[in-house]
């Protein structure tokens, strides 16, 4: 089955204007325990090299990465770009994933 993640016209404008720009053949979408009690810490950053293992998703133009251990993670979750006074940037939530940190995170 192959890995399902929704990408909104927000992250594909932005992925087909940085797709143009392109510094490597994929961006690598990856996932981990961001504090050892259950908080998730997504990333996203330009790569080169593929394992047999990684899954690829096409969006504008951009091949996303993820890799078999980021993809329980990832998998079911929504990309989005987001741009506002404090931050901009892309941001992937899971609604399936934990949220929260019990050590006193957000």
């Amino acid at each position: 089955m192959s890995l399902q993640i929704e990408v909104t016209p927000e992250a594909i404008a932005k992925l087909a204007e940085l797709g143009t720009e392109k510094q490597a053949d994929y961006v690598r979408v990856s996932a981990e325990p961001a504090c050892g009690c259950g908080r998730i810490g997504y990333r996203m950053f330009w790569d080169q090299e593929l394992s047999q293992e990684d899954e690829q998703i096409k969006a504008a133009g951009v091949i996303l990465v993820v890799n078999a251990e980021s993809r329980p993670y990832v998998e079911g979750g929504i990309l989005d770009y987001k741009m506002d006074p404090m931050q901009e940037g892309f941001v992937l939530t899971n609604p399936q994933a934990q949220t929260g940190c019990s050590c006193g995170g957000h």
